[in-house]
């Protein structure tokens, strides 16, 4: 984990001292990489993405027809 924060603070450093257009690259490569080796630890659907679906359905799930499968 050590390692790992000294990466990070060598990244930064170099980021922070290149113009915004090469930054865009950087970020776009780093996304690249990271969607050639998924964490195959966490679910492939973000957080966000979980609770917009939530926000949509929930005018489904709240309705009154439905209260009569509640337990």
């Amino acid at each position: 984990m050590l390692k790992l924060r000294q990466y990070e603070k060598e990244l930064i450093k170099v980021v922070n001292k290149l113009p915004e257009d090469k930054i865009i690259e950087v970020i776009d490569f780093a996304k690249y990489l990271k969607s050639q080796h998924p964490d195959t630890s966490k679910s492939q659907i973000d957080e966000s993405s979980l609770l917009l679906q939530q926000r949509s359905l929930s005018k489904i799930w709240d309705s009154p027809e439905e209260d009569i499968y509640d337990l």
